[in-house]
């Protein structure tokens, strides 16, 4: 679960969300991912970049002096199955009123 929380909450912001959709079926150098956003500077792309990367939801290579960045596919893995029994417990859902036990 903590993989999990750590995946999602560096998912929980536009500019990382942002840099995931650009890199999706591609591996991108970290200029163009910086170019991309000519309202944030270098050093905030950088931290966007280091947050997911520590999360796992990136991985980078290096290529000389140029660092490309690709999602990670392992963190696709951990949280499909996740979403995947959200959506069908939502075709089953339930309704649980744990205090109708303690009623008297």
């Amino acid at each position: 679960m903590r993989q999990l929380a750590t995946i999602f909450k560096a998912l929980g912001d536009d500019t990382r969300l942002e840099i995931v959709k650009m890199l999706i079926g591609k591996e991108l150098c970290v200029c163009d991912i910086i170019a991309a956003f000519a309202n944030k500077s270098q050093p905030a792309i950088s931290h966007h970049l280091k947050i997911l990367k520590h999360a796992g939801v990136l991985s980078d290579s290096r290529d000389g002096k140029w660092i490309f960045y690709s999602i990670n596919s392992n963190s696709i893995n951990a949280v499909l199955p996740f979403l995947k029994e959200a959506k069908k417990a939502e075709t089953l859902k339930i309704r649980i009123h744990p205090c109708a036990d303690n009623e008297e």
